[in-house]
């Protein structure tokens, strides 16, 4: 099979198309077929080393794991004799985890994996790009106490994270407010924010009004400067894990009405069907702007990496045989 392999950090160049030998389940695992996968902020952190804690994680010097990929849309070819939740030709989607390895042509996974069937009205290659985003959207939507008739405001709309939470926060029944630059204006309210906020031509504090939860998926924004757009009880969540968020949390307990939210999402089959329920009943899609090949996988890590993302990079794994 191939397999997209870095055997030190660095830039996109360090990525290589290689053969490799197919893996073989255990008793409690299954042997997927990959069709698709994605490249997100997490590759080429991991890929770079960036933050220095990679290397704590994934080896000092090289990288212990040594394929990227943590989100895929694949096919079972094969199971092991303890399996019970899934059978052979079973289309299914999902996270790899910590473990890493999707971008490659099979790949195995525990049956207890974050993983769920791709039921034949929603089967498609770009439920790889719904996942990791997904269940981040609605974990961080879920720490932030979001309810119906809540008024959302969601930093960074148009990304990975933030498309989801739009979606998320409109089929929770709350009036949703995106944030995003003027390129991506339209997409925004194509998924359903009811207000746009183009940070390219305003300033948030433009806007005085006041919102139950303020979702940060990018990572630039503090407390203390959303702090005059929260509700008496508004709730600030982000994705950045930084000392200043950690420190605004703690104080949560010392703290009267507003609440602060960030840390690691914890991936877990209950997010995941919440997702897959969403999907089913067309109340959330996968933004994707792309579809790279593995052969152009340097391409799809720069274009990850500049900033400019809209919503999903799909990866199409080609080449790869169902008889093993």
């Amino acid at each position: 099979m191939k397999s997209i392999i870095y055997d030190t950090y660095g830039s996109p160049d360090v990525l290589k198309l290689i053969k490799t030998s197919i893996p073989k389940p255990g008793p409690n695992e299954l042997l997927i077929k990959v069709i698709s996968s994605t490249v997100t902020a997490a590759d080429w952190h991991l890929r770079k080393a960036d933050p220095m804690m990679v290397r704590f994680m994934n080896g000092l010097l090289t990288p212990k794991r040594k394929v990227l990929g943590q989100e895929f849309y694949g096919e079972i070819i094969q199971i092991g004799e303890s399996v019970t939740r899934f059978k052979p030709g079973d289309k299914i989607f999902g996270s790899t985890g910590l473990k890493t390895g999707a971008h490659s042509e099979f790949i195995v996974l525990s049956e207890d994996s974050v993983i769920t069937k791709a039921d034949k009205d929603i089967e498609n290659e770009s439920l790889a790009g719904i996942p990791i985003g997904g269940m981040t959207a609605l974990f961080f939507l879920k720490q932030g106490g979001l309810k119906k008739r809540d008024r959302v405001l969601i930093n960074g709309a148009s990304g990975s994270v933030g498309s989801y939470a739009v979606q998320v926060a409109k089929a929770r029944g709350a009036t949703v407010t995106g944030v995003c630059s003027t390129r991506n204006v339209k997409l925004v309210r194509e998924i359903g924010a009811d207000q746009v906020i183009d940070y390219k031509k305003e300033k948030l504090s433009d806007h005085p009004q006041k919102y139950d939860i303020v979702f940060d998926t990018v990572g630039n924004l503090s407390y203390r400067g959303v702090k005059p757009l929260l509700s008496s009880e508004g709730h600030f969540v982000s994705t950045a894990f930084n000392l200043g968020l950690m420190q605004a949390m703690m104080m949560n307990t010392f703290r009267k009405g507003h609440k602060v939210y960030t840390g690691v999402t914890k991936e877990s089959q209950e997010l995941l069907d919440e997702i897959k329920d969403l999907l089913k009943s067309k109340k959330l899609k996968a933004v994707i702007e792309r579809t790279y090949s593995m052969e152009e996988i340097k391409e799809a890590h720069i274009h990850a990496e500049s900033g400019h993302k809209q919503g999903n990079i799909i990866l199409a794994i080609q080449g790869g045989t169902t008889h093993v």
